[in-house]
């Protein structure tokens, strides 16, 4: 009984010291990261690319595709399930493709008088892109430039998202998931409009093939909590259980 009581303190003495080292980690992760942002965005678009695809770690519903206009690198970030991708590929990007670089780069309006959308702007700054992001704006970089255009494309469900029945709540929001993973991932993106907020895809059932994700916030949340989710969902895969 007294080693019980002697060893208590310790622990506790532990796990708030652990705690507070996780949380100053934390804090300077986050510091780094905002800093990051505010960087403006480079002419080389292999710069632009790999620090987007940095921010955008481990966010598996964050689609770059990559395009060439005039024989020219470009590429375009967006999030899937905020965007209207059919209205991107029916109408922006066909004429994107007849417009030259110099046309583009010299100007907004070109595109804004033969686009169909009343929302056509430039970001210069990694932050802006990824707010423009955030907000289910499509954003396309061009090789030497240092500026994206972003396209007011954001999506909105037809489906209304119910209040849940299983977890009510008396204060906040009372959307519920619904049955569609994308819908269910572009709530969370609504209301978390941070690249931290990661999405780690995995698929499960040797038949299904059910495709789920894994949501956390990068700086919050414990990495070996996450590793050790990621561990017991691929043993039930590979043991069969689902």
């Amino acid at each position: 009984m007294m080693k019980e009581e002697m060893g208590m303190p310790l622990f506790s003495k532990y796990k708030r010291s652990k705690s507070k080292k996780l949380n100053k980690q934390n804090e300077l992760l986050q510091e780094q990261i905002n800093n990051e942002q505010q960087i403006n965005l480079y002419s080389d678009i292999s710069k632009n690319y790999q620090r987007l695809k940095l921010i955008y770690e481990t966010c598996n519903d964050v689609i770059f595709r990559n395009l060439f206009i005039e024989g020219k690198e470009a590429f375009l970030v967006y999030i899937e399930g905020l965007s209207n991708i059919e209205e991107l590929d029916d109408n922006v990007l066909r004429v994107i493709m007849k417009q030259s670089i110099s046309g583009i780069s010299n100007s907004t309006n070109i595109l804004k008088e033969n686009l169909p959308l009343s929302n056509v702007q430039r970001v210069r700054t990694f932050s802006e892109c990824i707010e423009q992001v955030s907000l289910g704006n499509p954003v396309i970089i061009l090789d030497n430039q240092n500026f994206g255009l972003s396209f007011g494309l954001s999506k909105w469900e037809k489906r209304s998202i119910e209040e849940s029945v299983a977890e009510p709540v008396v204060r906040g929001p009372r959307e519920g998931f619904i049955e569609v993973l994308q819908v269910n991932t572009s709530l969370l993106r609504r209301k978390i409009r941070s690249p931290n907020l990661k999405m780690y895809s995995m698929e499960l059932g040797r038949y299904t093939k059910t495709k789920v994700m894994i949501a956390f916030i990068e700086g919050i949340v414990d990495n070996t909590l996450i590793e050790e989710i990621k561990s017991r969902l691929g043993s039930a895969v590979r043991s069969g259980k689902c």
